[in-house]
């Protein structure tokens, strides 16, 4: 079990979240977006959209190391999720996950630049 699974679950319980692709590329483009968690096997042109439009909206995209079919079980979904957009934590501190991602990233990016 992931360490962001039950900051998740909290944020399913609490807060305001979006399940699906086409949805989370449609709140990042309006602007709603806190969050995005994308699971190991969404699609390429989802996930390639959905890692785009959080480069430009400064939007931390969440990796998650499960399968679409666990993380649909996990948001308590009979159905596979490959996806999902917090527009609202909640009482969760998911988005402290987030910002640590960005800031790996930026840290990747500036070794990249030094090379």
């Amino acid at each position: 079990m992931s360490s962001i699974d039950p900051q998740l679950r909290l944020a399913l319980s609490t807060g305001k979240i979006q399940l699906g692709s086409k949805q989370a590329v449609r709140d990042m483009r309006r602007g709603r977006a806190k969050m995005v968690i994308i699971s190991v096997n969404c699609p390429k042109r989802f996930k390639d959209a959905i890692i785009e439009h959080g480069k430009l909206g400064n939007i931390p995209v969440w990796n998650h190391d499960k399968d679409s079919v666990d993380l649909g079980m996990l948001c308590g979904k009979p159905y596979p999720v490959s996806a999902m957009v917090i527009n609202d934590p909640g009482d969760s501190k998911i988005l402290d996950f987030g910002k640590e991602e960005v800031e790996k990233e930026e840290k990747e990016e500036e070794k990249e630049e030094e090379e």
